[in-house]
């Protein structure tokens, strides 16, 4: 029985998953921050990847159309004027690419789940952001991202426990 409590033991669980599992637990992890992203192109490629078994041909077919969401989400500003808003939908784009990429075998662990929760919790911390101000206010990010990060060991434990 797994028990996650900390990013080391996290990210030592989600690495010994075979590619597959990797794929559906960053699905998972996608799924706690898709409010951020209205496209459904995303929500339709975490729910193929969730269900598992997806063959090449369909993870290629959703990569194409997650790729042409992560295009047009992109930020397209510069430092004078980030919007954090198109930013967190860009970052949860962009952990979706990940879910979806291809791999090729080597000879290291593949850390796929752990690099799109990593996309998950900057989404999360974009968000998080107040856009009203002329600075950004991170008053209560602490928080939000302390409660984020205990979700996904919580998914990632259920998940691995069923």
């Amino acid at each position: 029985m797994a028990t996650i409590s900390n990013e080391n033991e996290f990210k030592s669980a989600l690495a010994e998953q075979p590619l597959d599992r990797q794929r559906q637990l960053a699905a998972i992890f996608i799924e706690q921050v898709l409010d951020l992203a209205q496209d459904p192109r995303v929500s339709d490629a975490v729910n193929l990847v969730k269900a598992g078994g997806a063959d090449a041909e369909q993870l290629h077919r959703a990569h194409q159309a997650v790729h042409a969401c992560y295009v047009e989400t992109h930020p397209r500003s510069d430092l004078l004027e980030l919007d954090f808003k198109r930013q967190a939908a860009h970052f949860v784009t962009e952990a979706c690419l990940v879910c979806l990429s291809p791999v090729f075998h080597c000879e290291q662990k593949i850390a796929l789940a752990h690099k799109a929760a990593m996309y998950c919790r900057m989404a999360r911390t974009c968000a998080g952001m107040r856009h009203d101000q002329e600075q950004p206010d991170l008053g209560d990010l602490g928080d939000v991202m302390g409660s984020h990060v205990h979700q996904q060991y919580q998914a990632a434990e259920a998940f691995l426990n069923a």
